[in-house]
């Protein structure tokens, strides 16, 4: 069934690409100005980079497994996908691109790089995520419903 509303063009945009572009600008701004960093934790940064990353990239596997689109802005949804990483969480790869961005603003350390998981949270929570719930519950009904009420929304 196809979404009635048009998607708009924050959710047109990938979530990848929201989140090199957020970095990216943050890092060029950071080099422009070089603000001292204000909350600094490579080694955790590390960490949380890659497990984001690896969540993300496990979600994405599972959804081409089982020939899911895993564009936010479509309205065709051929499989409904609850097993992998979807039994913990209805967004694992939003939780994972958070996971990187975090990592990001770890290694970095500075308030720039800081606001880039926070304008990514927003986007995702307010905007991203609500269209493709709404999309989601006309498509599959009651079986989303049950799944919305077992699995949470991130973890």
């Amino acid at each position: 069934m196809a979404d009635t509303v048009s998607p708009s063009l924050i959710v047109r945009i990938p979530t990848p690409i929201w989140l090199l572009g957020l970095i990216g600008a943050a890092l060029l701004v950071d080099v422009a100005l070089k603000p001292p960093a204000v909350a600094q934790y490579r080694p955790a940064g590390i960490v949380l980079l890659a497990a984001g990353l690896l969540f993300s990239v496990w979600a994405a596997a599972t959804f081409r497994r089982h020939k899911a689109d895993i564009r936010p802005s479509s309205s065709n949804h051929p499989a409904f996908v609850t097993d992998g990483p979807f039994r913990v969480s209805r967004n694992p790869m939003y939780a994972g691109s958070l996971g990187v961005a975090v990592g990001a603003a770890l290694l970095a350390g500075t308030w720039l790089m800081w606001l880039v998981p926070i304008v990514l949270f927003l986007l995702q929570s307010f905007v991203i995520i609500p269209f493709e719930e709404r999309s989601m519950r006309r498509a599959f009904g009651e079986a989303y419903d049950g799944y919305s009420a077992r699995v949470r929304r991130w973890i």
